[in-house]
């Protein structure tokens, strides 16, 4: 029996049409935990796979984008954002999940690889998503 359960990444309406067109669109996204693996993946534009023993915590940001600390006004990114080993992976700035790993991880930004420790996605479940990571 397989025990995979996927989480639709959310987007938002200004970034469903952009995104889809760029090949990062909803059909293309989404997070998928196993018992063993977790596999998130942004169309082409970001792919992450790390076993599901190196979550050290998940948790969901209530104050949404408002709650992280970066460069820019972070209300408004949408897509694949990296910075100092945080990936922010959404299509929407509400539903997102925070998850830290116990190390850093190689994951894929579109060509280039990158160490990540810590995840930040929109997910259409934030709530499911993280009791499947608990």
């Amino acid at each position: 029996m397989d025990s995979t359960t996927t989480f639709p990444i959310t987007f938002d309406r200004p970034s469903r049409v952009p995104m889809t067109v760029l090949g990062a669109g909803p059909k293309v996204s989404r997070v998928k935990v196993s018992p063993s693996t977790v596999n998130v993946r942004l169309g082409w534009a970001f792919q992450a796979s790390f076993p599901r023993e190196a979550v050290a915590s998940s948790r969901r940001l209530h104050g949404g984008l408002s709650e992280l600390h970066g460069p820019l006004g972070l209300r408004v990114l949408r897509g694949v954002n990296y910075w100092r080993g945080t990936a922010l992976v959404n299509g929407a700035g509400t539903g997102l999940v925070e998850i830290t790993l116990d190390r850093s991880i190689v994951v894929r930004l579109g060509p280039l690889r990158v160490r990540m420790r810590r995840l930040v996605v929109s997910a259409d479940d934030p709530s499911g998503l993280v009791a499947a990571l608990s």
